[in-house]
Order: structure tokens, then C-alpha cells, then sequence
């Protein structure tokens, strides 16, 4: 007797399979946008800290006496260069000998 298949059955472990799954991605592009948003306001609020140093420096005062008073200079930012493209040599031309020697053989 041949066992007959449950074609909702079947869709419906799948679909919930499926969910679970759809789920979880979900939950990660939450999890990276939120982390998107807070590297945007550490980045906006490291810029108006380099702001408000300049302004201490240009109204008078001297990274030294900043310093003093137990405010750090800012971090500098970390610049990366491009790597430079690598230049491909030419290919060198056999060498005369080389070519009668390869003759003689």
C-alpha cells in the first residue's frame, strides 16, 4: 500500500523551518543598522570634540594648560594610505647568447 504525502503538511514544517530562519536575519539587520546608528553618533560627537579643543586653543589656551587641567587632546585620526599599485616589469628579451646557444643544440 503506498503511503500517501500530506502536500499542506509538508509546506507548512517548511514555512515554519523557513520563518525561523527569515527570523534570525531579521533580528541581524536590526543588530547592524543599530550598530550603523551608534558608530554615526560616536563619530559625529568625536568631530564636535575636536571642534570644541580648536576653539579652546584659537580663545587662547595651550595643550599644555588643557592637559593641566586634565583634559586630553583629542585622538588623532589614523590615516591609511592607498597601497600604491605594484609595477610589472617587462618581460626582458632573451639575451643574444642565449639564443645562439639555443641554435647550437
Amino acid at each position: 500500500m503506498a503511503s500517501s504525502l500530506d502536500v499542506q503538511k509538508i509546506e507548512d514544517a517548511l514555512r515554519q523551518r523557513l520563518d525561523a530562519r527569515m527570523d534570525s536575519v531579521r533580528a541581524l539587520v536590526r543588530s547592524r543598522q543599530e550598530l550603523d546608528d551608534a558608530k554615526a553618533i560616536l563619530k559625529a560627537a568625536e568631530d564636535e570634540d575636536v571642534r570644541r579643543w580648536n576653539a579652546a586653543l584659537t580663545a587662547g589656551w595651550t595643550p599644555e594648560e588643557l592637559r593641566a587641567a586634565g583634559l586630553a587632546e583629542p585622538e588623532k585620526k589614523v590615516r591609511v594610505r592607498k597601497r600604491a599599485a605594484r609595477r610589472q616589469e617587462p618581460e626582458q628579451a632573451p639575451s643574444p647568447d642565449a639564443v645562439a646557444v639555443g641554435q647550437r643544440a
